[in-house]
């Protein structure tokens, strides 16, 4: 287990060492300058972690969107279609974010007032 864990890292460095490489490589060709190799690698680095999460929240936004239509069936038992059940899923996740902001509103007072009565109670 630890082995495949230093393997990984290694791997992982390589990977971010060929990304900050290329990046220097283009800077150069575009820009007519070559930036340091450290910076080079921290912008590799945070495109990489980005890319993932775009690249994993659109993949897992067509696969719901993919389950929905499997799924959800019209009362006549035809599928909603493919288009359809992406508009359902951008819904489905907008009403999700706007409930995650409420909810962290509603108790993030809460805690603020549980946090300020706690330290009202504490002095003497």
């Amino acid at each position: 287990m630890g082995t495949a864990l230093v393997y990984g890292l290694v791997m992982l460095f390589i990977w971010f060492a060929i990304g900050a490489g290329i990046i220097m490589l283009a800077t150069r060709i575009v820009a007519g300058f070559t930036p340091k190799f450290l910076t080079a690698l921290i912008v590799a680095v945070i495109e990489t972690i980005g890319l993932s999460s775009i690249v994993c929240l659109v993949v897992i936004f067509l696969i719901n969107a993919a389950v929905l239509n499997a799924l959800a069936k019209r009362p006549d038992g035809a599928q909603i279609g493919f288009g359809k059940s992406c508009l359902v899923t951008l819904v489905q996740i907008i009403i999700e974010i706007v409930l995650c902001i409420i909810l962290f509103f509603v108790f993030g007072t809460m805690l603020m007032g549980l946090i300020g009565m706690g330290g009202a109670a504490a002095m003497p």
